[in-house]
């Protein structure tokens, strides 16, 4: 890469915050490693997130079968264990479920779960007629009681259960009264479900699953965790798996984000490849349901951007612009696809001929035609002169062509030829059919674009070398290929993908410079002579070029793109 320009460093490839070069297997290691989510992962050096995010949610599908199978297994005696645990294991599958819905997986018995571990009189056996508002009625009585301990009111209702309340108070009335209000009027199966739920809430049964742990214990919890992550999720995300995951995959976006935006600052650039991993990237990301802020553009600017003076490319995209070769261009100062595509059909156009062409052998043939071109002394306006035998003094000549600014009565840019005065006097002396050609001609209003063009045939246009050969441009033309000069040599990026365009419109000429020259010279003197028999100077120019120089007067400008800005197309030497 050279030096992009005076004062400022040198594009090099973009890398991250973490050292590697963006984009790459290392980089993705880096930043993947660092986020839970990216532990997940089998292969952290790559993007697949989505494939990563499904697995999981498989994983997270299969763990429900299990706790859904454990529950079956010791359904009549879920009641046995502790509110708590049930309570933590309803919230694990909740979370369960909320990374198979992210991921897309299916999970089929995870409401199952959650009813059977509230207790619901759905999902249990038996527990059609159970009245849990009751139930909780009588528990609390147990707990307040204040003429028996707690241990003694599970006795009376350990007996009441087995025997009849009758049987457990004997003749002690307070038993008595306490067993009715426990009852509230219902049968010993009410008092069983008390006794039962009050002992499944205050003193946990051993019923264990088939990984061997109780059920809703934390080692129960903790070893369904690890099935699905692989790993000991951070305490904040203990209860909120798909949160853990988004977080981890969002912390990822913007980590990309910046990177991507402190290189684009920076001025750094990437490869065709880097870029490519980029959008697989950013799209793997937003398959899994994350908003990452990267656009195509952010990519592609990198991509593309390969130094430059940026106000240069500015100025260039502004002269695109004007020539109007097509779509108008964002003047953003980066030398991205888009003005890499209009420098190329600039180039295609001028190089192809898209405006009238003619290879350049003298076209005023001045040796036959006595015409030239030559300032008028103390001005800067170009004009045609004539040394032939038709001027009484043909060392000094006469002026047969100019164009002339508004004054007096011709308040507009105009033709001038041979002065009245000097076919009067004797000075010059045309044909008839010359002098009648001359007169129509003179004072025809011309366009300010011809004015400008017409008015210095010599400094207007400048010589330059384009494909091996000599084009003579002017204006906007002139302006972009001497700004695309002077910043090629940077525009090349690692892969040297920049400029291929361009270099191909170049290259694509071929053999059609050869058919431009072909017969040139005799095409041009036989032009110039006829052209002068019609009308000395322009006439010459118009013949011997076929419209190469004057082609304004001939109505050429505005009609293509570029003809206003071209004078003379294939000068060859």
């Amino acid at each position: 890469m050279r030096k992009l320009s005076e004062g400022k460093p040198m594009s090099k490839e973009a890398t991250g915050e973490n050292g590697a070069v963006l984009g790459s297997s290392e980089y993705w290691n880096r930043v993947n490693r660092a986020t839970f989510f990216g532990r997940l992962m089998q292969r952290p050096s790559e993007t697949n997130y989505h494939e990563t995010l499904r697995k999981v949610g498989n994983r997270a599908g299969t763990a429900v079968e299990e706790i859904y199978d454990d529950l079956q297994e010791h359904i009549h005696s879920i009641r046995d264990i502790s509110a708590d645990r049930r309570g933590a294991l309803a919230k694990q599958v909740q979370s369960l479920y909320d990374v198979c819905r992210m991921s897309g997986s299916f999970c089929s018995h995870s409401s199952d779960c959650i009813g059977i571990l509230n207790l619901s009189s759905f999902y249990l056996p038996g527990s059609s007629f159970r009245d849990e508002w009751a139930i909780q009625t009588a528990i609390q009585k147990i707990k307040s009681c204040p003429d028996f301990f707690a241990s003694e009111c599970l006795d009376l209702l350990q007996k009441a259960v087995d025997w009849s309340i009758s049987f457990a108070a004997g003749s002690d009335a307070r038993k008595a009264a306490f067993l009715q209000d426990i009852s509230q009027g219902k049968d010993k199966e009410f008092l069983r479900d008390v006794l039962s739920t009050y002992r499944g809430n205050n003193e946990s049964v051993d019923l264990r699953g088939r990984c061997g742990y109780s059920i809703g214990s934390r080692e129960y919890l903790n070893y369904v965790e690890r099935k699905v992550l692989l790993q000991d999720l951070p305490a904040i995300y203990s209860d909120d798996y798909d949160g853990g995951i988004k977080d981890s995959l969002e912390d990822i976006a913007r980590q990309l984000q910046r990177d991507l935006s402190q290189n684009e600052r920076e001025n750094n650039y990437i490869t065709d490849d880097t870029a490519h991993n980029l959008r697989a990237a950013v799209s793997e990301l937003e398959r899994c349901g994350i908003s990452t802020g990267i656009s195509d553009s952010m990519i592609e600017r990198l991509a593309w951007f390969v130094g430059g003076d940026a106000a240069k490319i500015r100025q260039l995209q502004k002269r695109l612009n004007e020539l109007n070769l097509g779509g108008q261009l964002l003047e953003d100062g980066v030398y991205g696809e888009k003005t890499e595509k209009a420098v190329a059909d600039f180039m295609q156009q001028l190089l192809h001929g898209s405006v009238p062409t003619l290879t350049w052998v003298d076209p005023l043939q001045s040796s036959l035609t006595g015409i030239t071109s030559a300032k008028i002394s103390g001005s800067n306006i170009s004009a045609l002169w004539d040394f032939s035998k038709r001027s009484a003094n043909q060392n000094k000549g006469i002026i047969v062509f100019r164009v002339d600014e508004p004054h007096g009565s011709f308040n507009y840019p105009h033709i001038n030829t041979v002065e009245g005065r000097s076919i009067k006097s004797g000075k010059y002396n045309p044909s008839e059919f010359q002098r009648a050609n001359l007169n129509a001609l003179n004072h025809t209003e011309i366009s300010d674009d011809a004015y400008r063009v017409l008015k210095d045939f010599d400094g207007v246009a400048k010589k330059v070398r384009v494909a091996g050969k000599i084009l003579l441009v002017a204006g906007a033309a002139l302006d972009a290929l001497e700004l695309y000069q002077t910043i090629e040599g940077d525009l090349h990026d690692a892969d040297r993908r920049i400029g291929k365009k361009t270099y191909a419109a170049v290259a694509g000429i071929g053999g059609s410079w050869g058919l431009g020259a072909l017969g040139a010279k005799g095409g041009a003197a036989a032009g110039a002579a006829i052209g002068t028999a019609i009308m000395p100077g322009v006439g010459t120019a118009i013949g011997g070029a076929v419209g190469g120089l004057v082609l304004g007067i001939a109505g050429s400008y505005g009609g293509d793109a570029l003809g206003r800005w071209v004078v003379d197309i294939t000068v060859t030497e």
